[in-house]
């Protein structure tokens, strides 16, 4: 919509390889294995690394830019993900994972209140880390208004408030921990 100029200012993954497009930066995020408690991995309390390409996943939308993020981390490591399911709806996703039907990869914020009340528990997808970079994205050569630059200011305050390094006291601002 950016592209066709139909939006004048967008909230995004980082894209790749737009250099007429302006992107600043909010915050990062780790993509993490999202389970069931009763799952076995979780039983055992590891990633089973050669399980990883048969479990049957619940994922975003095949089209979505991260899906093919997923898709490029397990490739480099000479995985394929086999047996998936796609769904449009994080609340369905989730829902089926605490049923123990399948395996998501998920941000934890994502479901950070699932992750708190233990009905979803989160693993790493490995040593090494899957990260999305999240933020603003217009065009280059076009100057933000003032409601535009506000909206783009009271974001990167939530999210540093949001994506604050644990430990320090996020209660304060009404945040849970």
């Amino acid at each position: 919509m950016l592209r066709a100029r139909r939006i004048e200012l967008a909230l995004v993954l980082e894209p790749r390889g737009e250099p007429q497009l302006e992107f600043r930066h909010l915050f990062t995020d780790e993509l993490q294995f999202v389970l069931s408690p009763l799952h076995p991995w979780v039983q055992a309390g590891k990633v089973e690394e050669a399980q990883i390409p048969r479990q049957n996943y619940i994922l975003y939308e095949k089209t979505s830019y991260t899906f093919q993020m997923i898709q490029d981390y397990f490739r480099e490591k000479g995985q394929v993900l086999f047996t998936f399911m796609e769904l449009g709806n994080m609340e369905a996703i989730k829902e089926l994972v605490k049923l123990n039907l399948g395996v998501s990869i998920l941000a934890p914020w994502v479901a950070q209140k699932e992750l708190l009340e233990g009905s979803l528990v989160g693993m790493p997808l490995g040593r090494k880390k899957l990260t999305r970079k999240w933020g603003t994205l217009h065009w280059k050569d076009r100057r933000l208004s003032l409601a535009e630059e506000t909206f783009v200011g009271l974001c990167k305050s939530v999210t540093e408030r949001l994506h604050r390094p644990k430990g320090e006291n996020r209660t304060a601002q009404g945040l849970s921990p």
